[in-house]
């Protein structure tokens, strides 16, 4: 049997504040008129990952005007049709971000973890270490930290295999529980997410840094640009939040993302807007924060959705910069000719995050406001028309 190293239970969980995710929600903040940034601070701490977006995908559909009918996917994704007649421009945005879920229960109470997608970096992982993280039981949500042993008493040998050969054979979730039973008694059960712990910093400059931060923002640029007088293309523009993102789907070619080819088999769109995420300030000539929103430039030749896109960032004066990129498994599902389907204008808009997929994700606000404006003004033009 192995006794993992742990801080006192107690000492562990002490100071921890009450969840705001599980704080009931008041007036809903798209639905009262309120900007992209409320809406962002509204959906921060939900818990979201791939296979449980679910409480993510209920806070943003509680966030849409009365009146919009919302056809869900039956992965956990909804979409809405702000226009009549076939889907013309499809704005779509994953619901899912990465993290942990709880893969068993020691006798004493600790929590193993593993994952449902791989990680999006080596290092992934590691960060659990010592962090603050939210079980999500059906019982409501739970809080609990990694175990961390002592470092100043450890070996040096065992200290770096600890940190830099980190894995999940070494995380322990302390509940401050006594058992196995205990554990259960509180509601945990095998498969309930575990996520880094929300906790959002407004730093200096318009910014603001927390785990997970860049995925909700995507997802509340798309619920902003559904709010009160933001009419689509009359053709009917579709606003879609994909579920199972992460997840490759099944067939030939690039491995295009399930929870993007259900959408794509649904509404066969004749354009698709992509708003997804990309590294900040990585080096000389890469996107950087504060610049405004990101042209992902997957084609030399340009496409009339990109010409779209570029021409309402310039007659709007919204920050525009632009990145060399490939395709990816969301952009992937909607390649030329899949599944039988016609050709689909693909362009993906990214938000600049620094410190892309840690616990200490940095967003700058302005470029959060200007992709929703930018997107406004892509919807009521609807893409290329």
């Amino acid at each position: 049997m192995r006794i993992p190293l742990t801080l006192g239970k107690k000492a562990a969980l002490a100071g921890l504040l009450v969840l705001a995710a599980g704080a009931p929600l008041g007036m809903s903040a798209a639905r009262s008129g309120a900007d992209v940034l409320t809406v962002l601070k509204d959906i921060f701490p939900v818990p979201a990952t791939t296979g449980n977006e679910a409480p993510l995908a209920e806070r943003v559909r509680a966030l849409l005007p009365a009146g919009l009918n919302v056809t869900e996917d039956g992965l956990g994704g909804m979409a809405v049709q702000t226009g009549q007649g076939p889907a013309g421009l499809l704005v779509l945005a994953p619901l899912d971000g990465y993290g942990h879920f709880v893969s068993g229960i020691t006798p004493e109470g600790y929590l193993t973890l593993d994952r449902a997608v791989p990680p999006p970096h080596a290092q992934f992982d590691a960060y659990l270490l010592g962090q603050p993280v939210v079980v999500s039981t059906a019982k409501g949500p739970l809080q609990g930290v990694v175990a961390q042993p002592a470092m100043h008493l450890l070996t040096q040998e065992r200290r770096r295999s600890l940190v830099e050969n980190f894995s999940l054979e070494n995380a322990y979730v302390d509940l401050a529980v006594r058992s196995a039973a205990e554990a259960r008694a509180k509601g945990v059960e095998i498969l309930d997410a575990v996520t880094f712990w929300p906790s959002l910093t407004e730093l200096a400059g318009g910014k603001w840094s927390g785990p997970g931060l860049g995925l909700k923002a995507a997802c509340a640029v798309l619920a902003a640009a559904a709010g009160p007088g933001q009419a689509g293309a009359a053709d009917g523009a579709v606003l879609a939040w994909a579920a199972q993102t992460k997840l490759a789907a099944r067939g030939r070619g690039p491995r295009a993302s399930l929870g993007a080819v259900r959408v794509r088999n649904h509404w066969r769109p004749r354009q698709v807007l992509i708003l997804d995420l990309v590294a900040a300030d990585k080096g000389p000539g890469t996107p950087g924060l504060g610049k405004g929103p990101v042209l992902v430039i997957a084609k030399e030749a340009p496409t009339p959705l990109r010409e779209a896109v570029e021409r309402a960032a310039g007659s709007g004066s919204i920050p525009l910069q632009r990145a060399a990129g490939t395709e990816t498994p969301l952009s992937a599902a909607f390649a030329a000719g899949a599944e039988g389907g016609a050709e689909t204008d693909v362009v993906v808009l990214a938000v600049p995050v620094q410190f892309l997929h840690t616990p200490s994700e940095i967003v700058d606000l302005g470029d959060v406001q200007a992709l929703r404006d930018l997107l406004a003004a892509i919807l009521k033009t609807g893409g290329d028309r």
